[in-house]
């Protein structure tokens, strides 16, 4: 009901355990679920996080959940204006913020496998393009999303098991892998600015023609 500033605590139907543990990260009250952004912010948009937070502590679900969904478009023209060293911090925290409440707004209410497994894909955005908010919370979101998931995941933080491969590419021993000078291949040079997929269980092999860095993300 209006007014109520305490967290919403309906449980997720045979799956209490999971609403009770993510509640169990949020504090008392609206007001202290805030972030401090700076003018860079449009004044409209930080009045739609208020909004939504607002919505959600009184247990609005549908509402903060299509506010979420608002901040999320809009703060994600922000992310891809230019590059990405000239994205302003606080609309990367904006980001993650619609994010965490378009989670919380998922898992508020009765649910099953798939719609953990959608919040955890909207957690993983929230890390991956947005940056650390109160204290890290969607990492701790996403570890408990995770352990309430059917099936095995690595966790953050941790590095999925990889078949080591016992063959040098550019000098590869034939008499040892004969059959490693049939293997069939796709070569191809990245430029700045461009990104390139992967698919599951594809063997690659990397090598950096000027200074860089790399970073891998094993989607679900």
């Amino acid at each position: 009901m209006a007014g109520d500033t305490h967290c919403p605590a309906e449980p997720l139907a045979g799956e209490g355990t999971l609403w009770e543990a993510l509640r169990a990260l949020l504090p008392h009250t609206k007001e202290d679920l805030k972030l401090d952004l700076g003018e860079k912010v449009e004044r409209s948009v930080v009045m739609l996080l208020e909004q939504a937070t607002e919505l959600f502590y009184e247990g609005r679900r549908a509402e903060c959940l299509q506010t979420s969904e608002v901040i999320l478009d809009y703060s994600w023209e922000k992310l891809n204006t230019g590059t990405w060293r000239d994205v302003d911090k606080d609309w990367r925290q904006v980001y993650a913020m619609g994010c965490l409440l378009k989670v919380l707004c998922l898992c508020q209410a009765p649910g099953d496998a798939t719609t953990v497994a959608a919040a955890l894909r909207v957690c993983d955005m929230g890390l991956l393009m947005g940056a650390a908010i109160l204290g890290d919370i969607l990492l701790k979101v996403a570890a408990i999303l995770q352990a309430h998931l059917p099936g095995k995941r690595p966790a953050h933080g941790s590095t999925p098991e990889q078949p080591c491969p016992k063959v040098d590419v550019e000098n590869p021993d034939l008499e040892k892998f004969p059959t490693f000078a049939k293997a069939p291949f796709v070569s191809c040079i990245l430029s700045p600015g461009e990104v390139l997929f992967i698919p599951v269980k594809h063997w690659h092999y990397v090598r950096a023609l000027d200074l860089s860095f790399s970073v891998s993300f094993w989607w679900s």
